[in-house]
């Protein structure tokens, strides 16, 4: 059985129809079921180095989640993805140490800081 607490036969049930944009919001709430509930894809797993470090760290200060000053630090830039991961309820895309699921890292890029800036 489906749906919340197992009460009907609906394993998911989306409704867009009174959405202005049905066909793309149907494919971002699609976009973000895979993003929450799958594994990361073998390809899309990086090891944090170079400039996918720059990168991660650089929307982790933008974001608010490493202070600037301790942007060079690998374990506090370790440390603030782990607890982006976590907030972001992204556990089931945590991977070991010094690697990152670059899906997670496209995420962070669009998401908005809390300044309102991107």
């Amino acid at each position: 059985r489906g749906g919340y607490g197992g009460y009907n036969d609906r394993y998911i049930d989306l409704r867009v129809d009174d959405h202005p944009r049905p066909i793309e919001e149907l494919i971002r709430l699609y976009e973000l079921r895979q993003l929450y509930f799958e594994k990361p894809r073998p390809e899309k797993v990086a090891v944090v180095e170079g400039a996918v470090k720059e990168e991660a760290a650089a929307h982790l200060i933008r974001l608010g989640y490493l202070p600037k000053e301790r942007a060079a630090d690998s374990e506090a830039l370790y440390e603030a993805l782990t607890v982006y991961i976590h907030t972001e309820n992204f556990e089931e895309r945590e991977l070991e140490k010094g690697k990152i699921d670059l899906d997670v890292l496209a995420y962070m890029k669009q998401q908005p800081s809390p300044q309102g800036e991107k």
